[in-house]
Protein backbone atom coordinates (compact mmCIF):
# COMPACT_ATOMS: atom_id res chain seq x y z
CA UNK A 1 0.00 0.00 0.00
CA UNK A 2 1.20 3.52 -1.05
CA UNK A 3 1.86 6.54 1.11
CA UNK A 4 -1.73 7.58 -1.07
CA UNK A 5 -3.50 4.93 0.31
CA UNK A 6 -3.47 3.23 -3.20
CA UNK A 7 -2.46 -0.48 -3.88
CA UNK A 8 1.06 0.21 -5.60
CA UNK A 9 -0.07 -4.10 -6.76
CA UNK A 10 -2.94 -3.16 -8.48
CA UNK A 11 -2.19 -3.26 -12.45
CA UNK A 12 -0.09 -6.14 -11.94
CA UNK A 13 -3.07 -7.71 -10.06
CA UNK A 14 -5.75 -6.78 -13.06
CA UNK A 15 -2.83 -8.41 -15.20
CA UNK A 16 -3.15 -11.85 -13.56
CA UNK A 17 -6.73 -12.12 -13.50
CA UNK A 18 -7.14 -11.58 -17.41
CA UNK A 19 -4.26 -13.94 -18.15
CA UNK A 20 -5.75 -16.51 -15.45
CA UNK A 21 -9.35 -15.95 -17.47
CA UNK A 22 -7.70 -16.71 -20.62
CA UNK A 23 -6.12 -19.96 -19.43
CA UNK A 24 -9.45 -20.91 -18.36
CA UNK A 25 -10.98 -20.65 -21.45
CA UNK A 26 -8.08 -22.35 -23.38
CA UNK A 27 -8.41 -25.13 -21.69
CA UNK A 28 -12.26 -25.37 -21.63
CA UNK A 29 -12.44 -24.77 -24.77
CA UNK A 30 -9.42 -27.93 -25.65
CA UNK A 31 -11.56 -30.32 -23.04
CA UNK A 32 -15.01 -29.38 -24.96
CA UNK A 33 -13.03 -30.82 -28.21
CA UNK A 34 -12.24 -33.69 -26.88
CA UNK A 35 -15.40 -34.86 -25.16
CA UNK A 36 -17.16 -33.19 -28.12
CA UNK A 37 -15.79 -33.64 -31.57
CA UNK A 38 -17.11 -31.31 -34.29
CA UNK A 39 -16.04 -34.05 -37.14
CA UNK A 40 -18.77 -36.50 -38.30
CA UNK A 41 -18.14 -39.78 -36.69
CA UNK A 42 -17.15 -42.48 -38.88
CA UNK A 43 -19.73 -44.67 -38.04
CA UNK A 44 -23.31 -44.31 -36.22
CA UNK A 45 -23.02 -43.52 -32.25
CA UNK A 46 -26.21 -45.21 -32.16
CA UNK A 47 -25.68 -49.11 -32.58
CA UNK A 48 -29.53 -51.02 -32.97
CA UNK A 49 -29.10 -53.57 -30.08
CA UNK A 50 -29.56 -57.86 -31.29
CA UNK A 51 -29.36 -56.69 -34.99
CA UNK A 52 -26.88 -58.64 -36.94
CA UNK A 53 -25.10 -56.96 -39.75
CA UNK A 54 -26.09 -57.79 -43.16
CA UNK A 55 -24.05 -59.84 -45.36
CA UNK A 56 -22.93 -58.04 -48.21
CA UNK A 57 -24.89 -59.32 -51.52
CA UNK A 58 -22.44 -61.04 -53.94
CA UNK A 59 -22.41 -59.12 -57.18
CA UNK A 60 -24.03 -60.48 -60.32
CA UNK A 61 -21.91 -62.95 -62.66
CA UNK A 62 -21.04 -61.33 -65.94
CA UNK A 63 -21.12 -57.65 -64.20
CA UNK A 64 -24.63 -55.97 -63.02
CA UNK A 65 -27.51 -55.50 -65.24
CA UNK A 66 -27.62 -51.37 -66.48
CA UNK A 67 -29.67 -49.25 -64.77
CA UNK A 68 -30.06 -46.78 -67.79
CA UNK A 69 -33.23 -48.55 -69.22
CA UNK A 70 -35.36 -48.64 -65.84
CA UNK A 71 -34.56 -45.17 -65.86
CA UNK A 72 -37.38 -44.49 -69.02
CA UNK A 73 -40.01 -45.70 -66.39
CA UNK A 74 -38.70 -44.04 -63.63
CA UNK A 75 -40.55 -41.62 -61.01
CA UNK A 76 -38.34 -38.97 -59.55
CA UNK A 77 -41.29 -38.27 -56.74
CA UNK A 78 -41.24 -42.30 -55.44
CA UNK A 79 -37.49 -41.92 -55.07
CA UNK A 80 -37.78 -38.37 -53.54
CA UNK A 81 -40.60 -40.29 -51.12
CA UNK A 82 -37.83 -42.97 -50.46
CA UNK A 83 -35.10 -41.02 -50.07
CA UNK A 84 -37.25 -39.09 -47.06
CA UNK A 85 -37.76 -41.89 -45.58
CA UNK A 86 -34.62 -43.76 -45.65
CA UNK A 87 -32.08 -41.40 -46.77
CA UNK A 88 -32.79 -37.64 -44.83
CA UNK A 89 -32.30 -38.98 -41.56
CA UNK A 90 -28.07 -38.96 -41.99
CA UNK A 91 -27.88 -36.77 -45.06
CA UNK A 92 -29.27 -32.79 -46.14
CA UNK A 93 -30.46 -32.22 -49.49
CA UNK A 94 -30.70 -28.86 -50.32
CA UNK A 95 -27.79 -26.93 -52.09
CA UNK A 96 -25.29 -25.83 -49.27
CA UNK A 97 -26.50 -28.22 -46.49
CA UNK A 98 -24.44 -29.05 -43.94
CA UNK A 99 -23.06 -32.67 -43.30
CA UNK A 100 -24.39 -34.95 -40.70
CA UNK A 101 -24.05 -38.80 -39.97
CA UNK A 102 -23.25 -38.72 -44.15
CA UNK A 103 -22.48 -35.87 -46.11
CA UNK A 104 -24.47 -33.81 -48.31
CA UNK A 105 -26.29 -35.19 -51.21
CA UNK A 106 -27.04 -31.95 -53.73
CA UNK A 107 -24.63 -32.10 -56.70
CA UNK A 108 -23.67 -36.15 -55.62
CA UNK A 109 -24.67 -37.45 -59.13
CA UNK A 110 -21.87 -36.21 -61.70
CA UNK A 111 -19.78 -34.88 -58.42
CA UNK A 112 -16.24 -36.51 -57.50
CA UNK A 113 -16.63 -39.92 -55.69
CA UNK A 114 -16.11 -40.10 -52.10
CA UNK A 115 -14.93 -35.95 -51.82
CA UNK A 116 -17.68 -33.99 -50.33
CA UNK A 117 -15.97 -31.03 -48.75
CA UNK A 118 -15.51 -31.05 -45.27
CA UNK A 119 -16.65 -34.57 -44.95
CA UNK A 120 -14.50 -36.91 -43.48
CA UNK A 121 -14.92 -40.36 -45.45
CA UNK A 122 -13.44 -44.49 -44.53
CA UNK A 123 -10.38 -45.70 -45.45
CA UNK A 124 -12.27 -48.38 -47.41
CA UNK A 125 -14.35 -45.62 -49.80
CA UNK A 126 -11.53 -43.56 -50.20
CA UNK A 127 -10.07 -46.53 -51.90
CA UNK A 128 -13.12 -46.47 -54.50
CA UNK A 129 -12.48 -42.99 -55.29
CA UNK A 130 -12.25 -43.00 -58.76
CA UNK A 131 -13.69 -39.74 -60.96
CA UNK A 132 -17.20 -38.55 -60.76
CA UNK A 133 -20.55 -40.47 -59.85
CA UNK A 134 -22.64 -41.75 -62.93
CA UNK A 135 -25.31 -43.87 -63.36
CA UNK A 136 -23.78 -47.33 -63.07
CA UNK A 137 -21.27 -46.57 -60.31
CA UNK A 138 -24.50 -45.02 -58.26
CA UNK A 139 -26.18 -48.27 -59.25
CA UNK A 140 -23.97 -50.38 -57.34
CA UNK A 141 -23.30 -48.49 -54.29
CA UNK A 142 -26.57 -47.96 -53.90
CA UNK A 143 -27.17 -51.76 -54.84
CA UNK A 144 -24.91 -52.64 -51.40
CA UNK A 145 -22.88 -50.28 -49.96
CA UNK A 146 -20.80 -53.21 -47.86
CA UNK A 147 -20.05 -54.92 -51.36
CA UNK A 148 -18.96 -51.65 -53.20
CA UNK A 149 -16.57 -50.88 -50.47
CA UNK A 150 -15.85 -53.87 -48.52
CA UNK A 151 -15.28 -51.95 -44.44
CA UNK A 152 -17.69 -48.67 -45.87
CA UNK A 153 -18.71 -46.98 -42.23
CA UNK A 154 -22.14 -46.55 -43.94
CA UNK A 155 -24.25 -49.79 -42.36
CA UNK A 156 -27.03 -49.18 -44.73
CA UNK A 157 -27.92 -52.50 -46.59
CA UNK A 158 -28.84 -51.30 -49.69
CA UNK A 159 -31.74 -50.99 -52.48
CA UNK A 160 -32.40 -54.16 -53.89
CA UNK A 161 -35.35 -53.80 -56.02
CA UNK A 162 -33.70 -52.27 -59.20
CA UNK A 163 -36.42 -50.24 -60.13
CA UNK A 164 -36.74 -48.55 -56.65
CA UNK A 165 -33.29 -47.88 -57.43
CA UNK A 166 -34.27 -46.29 -60.85
CA UNK A 167 -36.16 -44.21 -58.91
CA UNK A 168 -34.17 -42.69 -56.42
CA UNK A 169 -31.56 -41.96 -58.86
CA UNK A 170 -33.78 -39.96 -61.20
CA UNK A 171 -34.67 -37.94 -58.04
CA UNK A 172 -30.99 -37.92 -56.98
CA UNK A 173 -29.76 -35.95 -61.20
CA UNK A 174 -32.52 -33.63 -59.90
CA UNK A 175 -30.74 -32.47 -57.18
CA UNK A 176 -28.75 -30.13 -59.00
CA UNK A 177 -28.07 -26.87 -61.21
CA UNK A 178 -27.31 -28.87 -64.43
CA UNK A 179 -28.71 -32.07 -64.04
CA UNK A 180 -26.60 -35.14 -65.34
CA UNK A 181 -27.53 -36.43 -68.53
CA UNK A 182 -29.11 -39.76 -69.27
CA UNK A 183 -27.31 -41.74 -71.57
CA UNK A 184 -28.99 -43.65 -74.07
CA UNK A 185 -30.19 -47.23 -73.35
CA UNK A 186 -28.15 -49.66 -74.86
CA UNK A 187 -29.71 -51.81 -77.59
CA UNK A 188 -31.48 -55.24 -76.48
CA UNK A 189 -29.89 -58.07 -77.40
CA UNK A 190 -32.23 -59.84 -80.26
CA UNK A 191 -33.12 -63.73 -79.25
CA UNK A 192 -32.97 -66.42 -82.28
CA UNK A 193 -35.92 -66.06 -84.44
CA UNK A 194 -36.49 -69.98 -83.60
CA UNK A 195 -35.97 -70.41 -79.87
CA UNK A 196 -39.36 -70.55 -78.28
CA UNK A 197 -40.39 -68.52 -75.61
CA UNK A 198 -39.69 -69.54 -71.73
CA UNK A 199 -43.24 -70.25 -70.42
CA UNK A 200 -43.71 -67.65 -67.79
CA UNK A 201 -42.63 -68.71 -63.97
CA UNK A 202 -46.06 -68.36 -61.92
CA UNK A 203 -44.61 -66.47 -58.76
CA UNK A 204 -45.65 -68.28 -55.24
CA UNK A 205 -48.56 -66.77 -53.45
CA UNK A 206 -47.48 -65.25 -49.89
CA UNK A 207 -49.22 -68.12 -47.62
CA UNK A 208 -46.20 -70.64 -49.77
CA UNK A 209 -43.50 -68.12 -48.70
CA UNK A 210 -44.16 -67.93 -45.24
CA UNK A 211 -42.82 -71.48 -44.82
CA UNK A 212 -39.52 -69.90 -46.22
CA UNK A 213 -39.59 -66.89 -44.21
CA UNK A 214 -36.51 -65.50 -42.51
CA UNK A 215 -37.05 -63.62 -39.43
CA UNK A 216 -33.87 -62.46 -39.29
CA UNK A 217 -33.65 -61.06 -42.23
CA UNK A 218 -37.44 -59.60 -41.32
CA UNK A 219 -35.91 -57.33 -38.36
CA UNK A 220 -33.27 -56.50 -40.73
CA UNK A 221 -36.03 -54.10 -42.99
CA UNK A 222 -37.66 -53.98 -40.11
CA UNK A 223 -34.70 -52.23 -38.08
CA UNK A 224 -33.97 -50.44 -41.66
CA UNK A 225 -37.34 -49.20 -42.90
CA UNK A 226 -39.95 -49.50 -39.95
CA UNK A 227 -38.08 -48.64 -36.53
CA UNK A 228 -37.95 -44.98 -37.38
CA UNK A 229 -41.63 -44.54 -36.82
CA UNK A 230 -42.04 -47.71 -35.42
CA UNK A 231 -41.31 -49.32 -31.55
CA UNK A 232 -41.99 -53.16 -31.66
CA UNK A 233 -41.41 -53.69 -27.53
CA UNK A 234 -43.88 -54.86 -25.27
CA UNK A 235 -45.64 -51.97 -23.50
CA UNK A 236 -43.15 -49.97 -25.82
CA UNK A 237 -44.81 -46.51 -26.29
CA UNK A 238 -46.68 -44.96 -29.65
CA UNK A 239 -44.23 -42.60 -31.97
CA UNK A 240 -45.28 -41.13 -35.38
CA UNK A 241 -46.84 -44.87 -35.73
CA UNK A 242 -47.99 -46.99 -33.11
CA UNK A 243 -46.07 -49.73 -31.45
CA UNK A 244 -46.29 -53.00 -33.41
CA UNK A 245 -45.43 -55.56 -30.31
CA UNK A 246 -48.74 -58.74 -31.16
CA UNK A 247 -49.89 -57.20 -33.87
CA UNK A 248 -50.15 -60.31 -35.68
CA UNK A 249 -53.88 -61.35 -34.70
CA UNK A 250 -54.68 -57.64 -33.09
CA UNK A 251 -57.37 -55.64 -34.36
CA UNK A 252 -56.25 -53.37 -37.22
CA UNK A 253 -55.99 -49.51 -35.99
CA UNK A 254 -56.80 -50.26 -32.78
CA UNK A 255 -53.42 -49.37 -30.66
CA UNK A 256 -54.56 -47.77 -27.38
CA UNK A 257 -53.70 -44.28 -27.70
CA UNK A 258 -52.84 -43.53 -31.19
CA UNK A 259 -54.59 -41.79 -33.55
CA UNK A 260 -55.69 -43.16 -36.34
CA UNK A 261 -56.79 -40.82 -39.42
CA UNK A 262 -59.57 -41.37 -40.51
CA UNK A 263 -58.42 -43.08 -44.29
CA UNK A 264 -58.05 -46.11 -42.18
CA UNK A 265 -60.86 -45.74 -39.53
CA UNK A 266 -63.31 -47.63 -41.91
CA UNK A 267 -60.99 -50.84 -41.28
CA UNK A 268 -60.60 -50.53 -37.55
CA UNK A 269 -61.46 -53.67 -35.27
CA UNK A 270 -60.99 -56.23 -38.32
CA UNK A 271 -57.93 -58.64 -37.26
CA UNK A 272 -54.71 -58.55 -38.85
CA UNK A 273 -53.98 -61.59 -40.18
CA UNK A 274 -51.14 -62.55 -41.99
CA UNK A 275 -52.71 -61.68 -45.38
CA UNK A 276 -54.50 -58.51 -44.29
CA UNK A 277 -50.92 -57.55 -43.02
CA UNK A 278 -49.12 -58.61 -46.70
CA UNK A 279 -51.96 -56.54 -48.50
CA UNK A 280 -51.51 -53.66 -46.38
CA UNK A 281 -47.38 -54.00 -46.05
CA UNK A 282 -47.15 -53.73 -49.98
CA UNK A 283 -49.04 -51.23 -51.07
CA UNK A 284 -50.88 -49.17 -47.50
CA UNK A 285 -52.09 -46.35 -49.93
CA UNK A 286 -54.23 -48.69 -51.77
CA UNK A 287 -55.08 -50.67 -48.88
CA UNK A 288 -56.69 -47.07 -47.65
CA UNK A 289 -56.63 -44.45 -49.55
CA UNK A 290 -55.52 -41.49 -48.05
CA UNK A 291 -53.79 -42.88 -44.95
CA UNK A 292 -51.47 -40.52 -43.27
CA UNK A 293 -49.04 -43.46 -43.51
CA UNK A 294 -46.58 -42.20 -46.02
CA UNK A 295 -44.37 -45.63 -46.48
CA UNK A 296 -44.59 -46.24 -49.92
CA UNK A 297 -44.84 -50.61 -49.49
CA UNK A 298 -42.55 -53.59 -49.41
CA UNK A 299 -43.09 -54.79 -53.31
CA UNK A 300 -40.99 -57.85 -52.72
CA UNK A 301 -43.12 -60.90 -51.68
CA UNK A 302 -40.85 -62.89 -49.85
CA UNK A 303 -38.99 -59.76 -48.04
CA UNK A 304 -42.84 -59.55 -46.71
CA UNK A 305 -43.11 -62.48 -45.77
CA UNK A 306 -39.68 -61.98 -43.83
CA UNK A 307 -41.14 -59.07 -42.17
CA UNK A 308 -44.61 -60.48 -41.04
CA UNK A 309 -42.56 -63.31 -39.85
CA UNK A 310 -40.72 -61.09 -37.34
CA UNK A 311 -44.02 -58.96 -36.15
CA UNK A 312 -45.00 -62.64 -35.64
CA UNK A 313 -42.32 -63.72 -33.53
CA UNK A 314 -42.44 -60.43 -31.18
CA UNK A 315 -45.67 -61.43 -29.24
CA UNK A 316 -47.17 -63.20 -26.35
CA UNK A 317 -49.18 -65.82 -28.82
CA UNK A 318 -47.78 -65.88 -32.04
CA UNK A 319 -50.05 -67.00 -34.47
CA UNK A 320 -49.80 -70.08 -36.69
CA UNK A 321 -48.60 -68.52 -40.46
CA UNK A 322 -50.16 -70.35 -43.05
Amino acid sequence: MGKSGKDSLLGNKIAAGVLTAGLILWGANRIAHIFIPDEAPEKPAIQLAGLTPAAPIAAPSGGQESIIPLLASADAAKGQAFVQQQCAACHTLNQGGANGVGPNLYGVLGGPMFAHAGFSYSDAVKAKAKGNWDYASMNAWLTSPSSFASGTGMSYAGIHNPQTRADVLAYLRTLAASPLPIPAAPPASAAPAQAAAPAAAVAPGIDALFASADTAKGQAVFQQQCSACHSIAKGGPNGVGPDLYGIVGAKAFSAPGFTYSSAVQAKAGQPWTPDSLSDWLKAPNSYASGTAMSFAGIKNDQTRADVIAYLNHNSDSPAKLP
